[in-house]
């Protein structure tokens, strides 16, 4: 997931790549459910790719061994999506910060996870809020998609691990049921 959130945002650079990938409450994104769902892998510069995929490695080592890969980048598409949705509701034209959505994600979902094994989370949460906090301060309005990704990946994260014993089906059923509320809420923010 590093390599391609780096690699669309070099490839963005050059072409249009990342209007593609954009996300937000603008009239002209309506119905198209690609930029949401795709919407963890846009970056909104080089330099902010580089950060999110050094994040993704470091935060990806004690995570991605205990979910899998095919779950650690659908954990990090998922927090996207909470973040496109979050960008939707509160009215936010555009954004390509999504890779910073997944980031969110993926420290939520890890918090929730080491939280419900009775481990030690004051790390996780301070990280959580610190980044959050920056992303207000910053000034950007898209801090609120940094809220939906770690909503979602609080859910997440409290699903595959009340998930994790049963079938590998009712952990998709999961996943799946919470793209389909994400869904469900961007399909009714498109609709007013």
């Amino acid at each position: 997931m590093a390599a391609v959130t780096v690699v669309i945002s070099v490839v963005s650079m050059v072409g249009p790549v990342g209007y593609w990938l954009a996300a937000g409450a603008s009239p002209q994104f309506d119905f198209q459910v690609w930029r949401p769902l795709l919407f963890a892998l846009s970056g909104g510069s080089i330099l902010q790719a580089v950060i999110n995929a050094a994040f993704l490695i470091l935060v990806g080592r004690s995570l991605e061994p205990m979910l899998g890969s095919i779950d650690f980048a659908v954990v990090y598409l998922l927090a996207g999506l909470g973040g496109a949705t979050a960008l939707s509701v509160t009215g936010v034209a555009a954004s390509l910060s999504g890779s910073i959505c997944g980031v969110f994600g993926i420290l939520a979902a890890m918090a929730v996870i080491k939280y419900l094994q009775h481990q030690d989370i004051r790390g996780d949460i301070i990280l959580i809020a610190l980044l959050v906090i920056w992303g207000i301060l910053a000034g950007s309005r898209d801090w609120t998609a940094g809220i939906g990704a770690v909503v979602v990946g609080a859910l997440v994260g409290w699903v595959w691990n009340r998930t994790r014993w049963a079938s590998r089906t009712r952990v998709w059923l999961s996943y799946a049921a919470v793209a389909l509320v994400c869904l469900v809420v961007l399909v009714l923010t498109w609709m007013r």
